[in-house]
């Protein structure tokens, strides 16, 4: 084996051979007496690549004891020696830790003998420089044996004999364990010091450093302690085995268990001292350190384990005042709370957290200060503390009824609000300061509170309730509200009734609250947050059948009032169900229902779409027969097909409503008039005429009325009933003379209708009635009457006119000329009473027709008979005597056709005028001389 394989082996050994200190219970760590402990050696081939074949070590030994005997005679080395030494130490730390009994005894075997080739090697080499070595191993296999006396005396002849030894550190270690434990500490001192002053760098130096602390503590000179520890605790900071306030998780147990002491003794040691806040004092002299907080804790709870409450407590608020912006702060506070909590000093807790979250909250210097990972950490503690303070409060409130613990106990649950809005617990306190706020009489702010808490967080076990308690928050407001201020409130709670209802549809006071609130915004006339609340009791399944009919209620009725008529008429219809067939209350529903059909006829009506209205009005009498509205909706239904022009269903909905209404004069007027006009378009002229006669019979003003006779004559025309036209005629002339025009008119229309008919009698009867007419008119003449009358004179005249044409000129002459004579002036008379109407066409008639009679006078006397008798002298005479006598009728029919032609402009003459031209050119013979000078001579010609 090599040297450096021995002195791993060795190291390894002795690292984990370090046994504990057992006096005044302070366990100091394993020692070189549990060596018998030691887990297996470690093989060659863990420390050293491994070779590509395998060497059994016992093979090695034997090989080793061979060449020891061989040399035995004082050839050898002496390296063998130590080499089979070295090899018996290893196989008996192996087979030390074998399960099997025999093994065992041969590793104790195999280090007995061990130990006798070092003693022997030492004897025979007594001044080799390397025996240190040699004694090194020689104190290891004593150690094994128990022999410890021995094993230390080779220690001390290593430290004695080799002071620049390479095991030196190892060595007084070992020494210093040894003299610990035989309690000789101010030895055991100078030996750890060795190592702690000149083997910084050893493995053992935090090991002796640490036990080097602890024989200057047992010797009570707790200072020194304290700096060894200190020292040690530095070393161990630097490597992250200790931290601010706890240890590096990943050590290893040893470790830990080796910091946790050295902890434990510093506590010790500053517990010992007699001034109270020592640990500051000694840190501000000796430095700082960042593990402070650790210490402190220690300090602390060792004072609380030894039931020194106050100073335990004291320590950490101490640690508060000496590091007032420390990440671990708070946490030394809190530890204090906890102490005092543990202690029972009840006044202490509530002053310390009063304090605690003063110092701490989220709006101090001291939370400004720190980094978010402590923020988040504290926040647990404050959220605590704010919590506990604010219900103690508030049951200190309830208890006194004192205002002003009333306003702490809520400045309390408004700062944890303020301070963690968004905390699980934020719901809860918000509803507890809501409480207290209504405990206190302050209602407003309560409702605030109970609404921020039932609809501003998401849902949690008090979200209804407190939805429900504004409500009653409301409620008891109402008692202490003016009453000018009461509407404007009431409007308030109900949007926040209409809050709890939708956002807790499950609530088991949802239907009370749910129907104030219908109610109440029918109430207001606001249908449709009505109609909204109204809905979502009916759609709750948790409902009960009389609720949901009273919701029915409002809503059919809240439909209805909006405009929404069909909605209004199933919502009814559905309402009906709710009541038995004999309540009473569905006849006001049923005339609802009514309603609503015929409010949609009548929105379908002014729309324009009048088939769809005229559905809906004849299906209101399908659907509630027995409804008053029945007659104007029948009505309507007709009025809608006349303005479809379904003339034929229009009549057929009026011929029934007349025959089911017989007695109704509200719309008699109305279906009268409607039929007129629907006879009248489907081509029922004569019917139409009859309706529209009725119509003319009813009262109205006189204008209609005429019109309506007229109209009704004119429909008789219309349908070839000319008769009855004639006699509504003769009524209309009879009862409404004037306007003249057009009862001028209808005399005209009556007079022809005769003469149509060749009845002269009626016809003359009715021109006489036209000129008569005329005449009483007076001023209120027309030249339309004029021109009427003056042809119905005209027409009158005829005859008489014809009368005169035949009257003969017969003997004896003076008889029957007198006669003539006396028609012939009777007829002149008249055409020239016709004349005065001053009508072109009737005065150009008339004089025509006086010029005729004068030329027929003229002509008659010339034509007249002849006396009987007379000779051809005599009948010369006589008829030169006719001629002198017819001569100045027939200049006077000459004059007359003239005076017509000075009437009528040169080539615009009339019917008569030309007549008058004709006329003349026959009468050549008596107007030549007289002619030749006039205009109308180129006309004759």
């Amino acid at each position: 084996m090599s040297d450096s394989l021995t002195r791993k082996l060795l190291i390894m050994l002795i690292v984990g051979a370090l046994t504990a200190c057992s006096s005044d219970g302070v366990d100091i760590g394993p020692t070189i007496a549990d060596l018998e402990e030691l887990p297996p050696p470690i093989e060659q081939a863990e420390l050293e690549p491994q070779a590509s074949f395998a060497v059994d070590r016992q093979q090695v030994i034997d090989s080793f004891r061979a060449l020891v005997e061989i040399t035995a005679d004082g050839s050898g080395t002496g390296h063998e020696l130590r080499r089979l030494a070295d090899l018996e130490l290893e196989s008996s730390l192996d087979n030390r830790i074998a399960e099997d009994e025999t093994t065992q005894q041969r590793g104790r075997e195999e280090a007995l003998h061990a130990i006798g080739i070092y003693e022997s090697y030492l004897e025979t080499y007594p001044d080799r420089a390397d025996n240190d070595m040699i004694l090194y191993q020689l104190s290891r296999a004593y150690a094994l044996e128990s022999e410890t006396e021995k094993s230390v005396a080779a220690l001390d002849r290593i430290a004695a004999e080799y002071p620049t030894s390479q095991y030196m550190d190892e060595v007084q270690f070992r020494r210093g364990e040894n003299l610990f434990v035989e309690r000789e500490y101010e030895q055991a001192e100078a030996a750890y010091g060795t190592v702690v002053n000149n083997h910084q760098d050893s493995l053992f130096f935090k090991k002796a450093l640490y036990k080097y602390g602890w024989t200057q503590f047992k010797q009570s000179r707790y200072e020194d302690a304290l700096a060894s520890y200190v020292r040690l605790l530095d070393v161990n900071r630097e490597e992250n085995y200790v931290r601010e306030i706890d240890f590096n998780p990943e050590l290893s147990r040893a470790d830990l268990e080796l910091l946790e002491d050295v902890v434990r003794v510093v506590s010790l040691a500053f517990s010992y001292q007699e001034e109270k806040d020592y640990i500051s004092k000694y840190f501000a002299e000796n430095g700082k350190r960042d593990y402070e907080p650790l210490l402190y804790l220690k300090l602390g709870e060792l004072y609380l384990g030894k039931k020194r409450i106050i100073d335990g407590s004291d320590l950490f608020l101490a640690y508060t005042k000496e590091y007032p912006y420390s990440s671990h702060t708070p946490y030394f506070h809190q530890r204090a709370i906890e102490t005092f909590q543990q202690a029972g000093y009840s006044d202490l807790v509530l002053e310390e957290k009063i304090a605690f979250v003063n110092r701490y909250d989220v709006n101090s210097e001291y939370w400004a200060a720190q980094e978010a990972a402590t923020q988040q950490k504290l926040t647990k503690t404050l959220v605590l503390h704010l919590t506990e303070l604010a219900t103690h409060f508030h049951a200190l409130a309830r208890k006194s009824k004192k205002k002003r613990d009333y306003q702490v106990a809520s400045g309390w649950y408004a700062r944890f609000l303020k301070s963690f809005p968004d905390d699980p617990a934020a719901p809860r306190m918000n509803f507890l300061l809501a409480e207290i706020l209504y405990d206190s009489g302050q209602y407003p702010q309560a409702i605030d509170e109970y609404q921020k808490t039932a609809y501003n967080y998401e849902p949690h076990k008090d979200s209804a309730e407190a939805g429900y308690a504004a409500l009653l928050a409301f409620d008891a407001l109402f008692k202490t509200t003016n009453a000018s201020e009461i509407p404007a409130l009431r409007r308030k709670r109900i949007k926040s009734a209409v809050r709890f209802t939708t956002t807790f549809p499950d609530d088991p006071r949802l239907s009370v609250v749910e129907m104030q609130t219908a109610q109440q915004f029918y109430k207001w006339k606001e249908y449709p947050d009505a109609i909204a609340s109204a809905q979502r009791l009916i759609d709750n399944k948790n409902v009960k059948p009389e609720t949901k009919k009273e919701a029915w209620t409002i809503l059919s009725d809240s439909q209805f009032s909006t405009g929404d008529f069909a909605a209004a008429e199933a919502s009814y219809l559905t309402l009906l169900g709710f009541m038995p067939k004999q309540s009473k209350e569905r006849k006001p529903v049923r005339e609802q229902i009514a309603a609503s059909i015929y409010k949609q006829g009548e929105i379908a009506r002014e729309q324009g779409n009048h088939l769809l209205a005229a559905q809906h009005f004849t299906r209101l009498g399908q659907v509630i027969p027995e409804s008053p509205k029945r007659i104007v909706a029948d009505y309507d239904a007709a009025t809608a097909y006349i303005q479809l022009e379904d003339w034929p269903t229009a009549i057929n909905r009026l011929e029934t409503f007349r025959k089911r209404y017989p007695k109704n004069k509200q719309f008699s007027d109305g279906v009268t008039e409607k039929l007129a006009l629907a006879y009248s378009k489907n081509g029922n002229q004569s019917l139409a005429a009859r309706e529209i006669l009725t119509l003319s019979k009813l009262p109205g003003t006189p204008e209609r009325k005429r019109d309506l006779m007229w109209r009704a004559a004119e429909l008789y025309e219309e349908s070839g009933q000319t008769g009855r036209a004639i006699g509504v005629y003769k009524n209309y002339v009879k009862t409404y003379p004037y306007p003249l025009e057009r009862s001028m008119e209808l005399r005209h229309k009556i007079a022809e209708f005769y003469r149509a008919k060749n009845d002269t009698k009626n016809l003359h009867f009715w021109l006489n009635d036209i000129v008569r007419a005329d005449a009483e008119a007076k001023s209120r003449r027309t030249d339309r009457s004029k021109y009427l009358a003056a042809t119905a004179s005209l027409e009158l005249i005829a005859p008489l006119h014809r009368s005169y044409e035949k009257a003969k000129l017969t003997v004896p002459l003076k008889t029957s000329l007198r006669k003539k004579k006396k028609l012939m002036q009777q007829s002149i008379d008249a055409y020239s009473k016709a004349m005065k109407y001053q009508v072109a066409e009737v005065t150009t008639e008339a004089t025509f027709q006086i010029a005729e009679i004068y030329h027929d006078f003229a002509t008659s006397l010339m034509n007249s008979q002849r006396p009987k008798g007379l000779d051809e002298e005599q009948l010369e005479e006589y008829e030169l005597l006719l001629e002198e006598q017819a001569f100045p009728f027939e200049e006077k029919a000459i004059d007359i056709h003239l005076t017509n032609f000075k009437r009528i402009p040169q080539g615009t003459y009339d019917e008569p005028t030309k007549k008058s031209l004709k006329v003349l050119g026959e009468m050549m013979p008596f107007r030549y001389a007289r002619v030749e000078s006039t205009d109308a001579y180129v006309d004759i010609q």
